[in-house]
């Protein structure tokens, strides 16, 4: 194997250098708070007296990259009333980089910070089990319902117009 050229180093070094501090300032340029085990309550009160959609979503999840250009789509008109919560295990840099090329970060974006643990789960819903696209809504009322899998944004929508 031919040894590298100092030159050729050089080009390496500074494009790792400058892919880093790309991905710095984007994360930066993206809220990101964490998400930790009592946060439930404090996500629900931001609500207010108006309805709430909390997305539970994963970088891992095939089905949640799947509908996140629609969640963007939608929260352009509804951002600050849907807030996300993404529960892998993954640098905040990734997630950070997803949540700007999907589109959501005119939103509150939230990013689990412990291992996403049956405690976690319990206090959003105890019948959850941890099965992700999960979406909660919370209606004008403060009645909460939970919904597994991919969302019907024209029902979401329709949903939104009753509640506001």
């Amino acid at each position: 194997m031919k040894m590298m050229t100092q030159r050729t180093r050089s080009l390496i070094l500074v494009f790792l250098l400058t892919f880093f501090a790309w991905t710095a300032c984007l994360s930066q340029s993206v809220g990101m708070a964490p998400y930790v085990r009592g946060d439930w309550e404090k996500l629900v009160d931001k609500r207010g007296s108006g309805p709430l959609v909390v997305h539970f979503w994963g970088v891992s999840c095939g089905p949640c990259l799947t509908e996140m250009p629609q969640w963007g789509q939608f929260i352009a008109k509804e951002s600050s009333r849907v807030l996300f919560v993404q529960v892998d295990d993954v640098s905040k840099d990734i997630t950070a980089n997803l949540v700007k090329k999907m589109r959501i970060d005119k939103a509150s974006n939230y990013v689990v910070f412990s291992k996403f643990d049956e405690f976690l789960r319990f206090e959003i819903d105890s019948k959850w089990q941890g099965e992700i696209p999960y979406t909660v809504t919370i209606d004008k009322h403060g009645v909460q319902k939970a919904y597994a899998g991919n969302t019907n944004f024209k029902t979401l929508a329709a949903w939104f117009k009753k509640n506001i």
